[in-house]
């Protein structure tokens, strides 16, 4: 969730001072989470002043908590055109295009998130968070020593940033050595014990060091968290159906199946719990979709089923 931005100009450089104070009013409504009010009342403030440089920031980050990113996208822009440029101001600068380079991140434009995450760290390289971004995008860029420079550097700059730990948890669990990433994500999780995609990859990390046991541990904490996660339920399954629990793993399977109807690992995985049952039909049928929904692992098991 994107923080309403720390630095505001004075009130009568970009504020229209009427008596309404549409921007102070935005401010509330997006501090008590209303982005949509916050959005309206910055949308007045803008009518009354075109070049409200505040007002475009922090309706950017109403418009990407809203997940309308492309929206985001146009404000920040306008709230970086129109934010004075002195050498006062690069600190608020930086942190309107980490902003920015967020947007392009979740568009999947991974090239012109760097680049702005870049900008970003250039006007004030103490900005944890664009490192910890950029990381990101490395990662997804296939950029793994830069990510991890970047992850480093954000943990130097503030020790207390979950992502960044996350991230390198994610580079040690790229490169098989589970054993390392799990300490990782037992300091995301201390940071952010509300973040499911930690426990999902310190329990996928348990699962493939054998540990069902902690895998489940970390699998169930995800779906106590979110219940509609139809993957915590499948790989919950997985580590059951490996410890002989194949009758509770197809309860899980079936979650997952109520959840997502075309979901190809939940049938696969349900098909290896059935066969475990001695259910050879609904072993078998289970199989054929998941390969029919494109799991081509499954191929190989359906010849038995002939």
């Amino acid at each position: 969730m994107k923080n309403l931005i720390a630095f505001i100009l004075p009130g009568c450089i970009l504020l229209a001072c009427s008596g309404k104070d549409y921007f102070n009013q935005g401010k509330i409504a997006f501090d008590k989470k209303d982005y949509k009010n916050a959005i309206a009342y910055f949308d007045s403030a803008l009518v009354e002043n075109p070049e409200n440089a505040s007002a475009f920031a922090t309706r950017g980050s109403a418009r990407y908590n809203l997940h309308d990113y492309e929206g985001a996208m146009a404000d920040y822009t306008k709230s970086i055109e129109y934010w004075p440029k002195n050498n006062d101001n690069e600190n608020e600068l930086a942190s309107i295009y980490s902003d920015l380079a967020d947007c392009y991140y979740n568009k999947e434009l991974y090239d012109a998130a760097i680049e702005n995450y870049t900008t970003s760290i250039d006007k004030n390289n103490n900005l944890a968070i664009a490192y910890a971004g950029r990381g990101d995008a490395y990662v997804l860029t296939t950029k793994p020593a830069l990510a991890q420079a970047d992850f480093e550097k954000a943990i130097s700059i503030d020790p207390s940033l979950a992502s960044a730990y996350f991230g390198l948890g994610y580079l040690k669990f790229e490169e098989k050595d589970y054993n390392a990433a799990i300490p990782h994500y037992n300091r995301a999780i201390e940071l952010d014990p509300e973040d499911v995609k930690s426990y999902m990859d310190r329990g996928d990390s348990y699962y493939m060091l054998a540990d069902y046991l902690k895998s489940i541990d970390d699998f169930t904490k995800a779906i106590e968290l979110d219940p509609t996660f139809a993957k915590a339920y499948v790989f919950r399954g997985d580590a059951k159906d490996n410890l002989d629990r194949s009758q509770e793993a197809l309860e899980d399977y079936n979650k997952a199946l109520e959840l997502d109807t075309n979901y190809d690992l939940a049938y696969f995985g349900r098909g290896a719990a059935r066969k475990n049952l001695n259910d050879k039909k609904g072993a078998c049928e289970d199989f054929k979709k998941a390969w029919d929904l494109g799991y081509a692992e499954a191929e190989a098991f359906t010849k038995d089923c002939q």
